[in-house]
């Protein structure tokens, strides 16, 4: 979750803060579960912590909220089998996804794989294609260039390529080949 909701924001880091106690008091009880993943790749050791809770969802003015979330990453970045620089970030948001559908780790799963959608698709269209590079964005012009964009990703997956840079510098060196791909355009469902 973006700091631009702020009240929201400091609701659930005030939530998942560590409790100072008071002399006389107990803990103030909490519903709170953690899931964790380890992962390695990428030249770096990546250990992801989230914490989710219900406790908020009756406070939140807030549609639909299902938990809210803690997500803590600490990364650790190899070379030759050593540590040279470590990092962590700390990350709060809201899930519409109730407890009883979806555990802490399966809170993290749906975390990660926004990241695959971010990189898969809005990355190649930024980067690839330049899209928010465009000036084309006043009436339909941007609609109609991110279909255009979206029909390219889909041509050029469907002629095998993974790749989208790859393939836009291999199809711009055959242009028969592309232009085949356009006029015969398959079923892409």
């Amino acid at each position: 979750m973006k700091e631009n909701q702020s009240q929201l924001h400091e609701a659930i880091e005030a939530l998942f803060a560590p409790q100072t106690p008071i002399p006389g008091f107990g803990k103030i009880p909490n519903d709170f579960l953690t899931a964790q993943t380890v992962d390695l790749g990428h030249g770096r050791l990546e250990q992801r912590t989230i914490q989710t809770s219900t406790l908020l969802n009756e406070y939140l003015d807030w549609p639909h909220v299902g938990q809210v979330y803690r997500l803590q990453r600490r990364f650790q970045w190899l070379r030759r089998g050593e540590v040279y620089k470590t990092s962590s970030e700390v990350e709060f948001g809201i899930t519409s996804l109730p407890r009883d559908q979806a555990s802490p780790a399966q809170v993290l799963h749906a975390r990660r794989a926004h990241w695959q959608i971010e990189t898969g698709l809005h990355y190649r269209r930024d980067v690839t294609f330049h899209e928010d590079a465009t000036r084309m964005t006043i009436g339909p012009a941007g609609r109609i260039l991110a279909t255009i964009h979206n029909l390219v990703i889909a041509l050029i997956r469907h002629a095998g390529f993974t790749n989208a840079a790859q393939a836009r510098r291999y199809f711009e060196g055959h242009l028969c080949e592309a232009m085949s791909l356009l006029v015969a355009i398959p079923n892409l469902s």
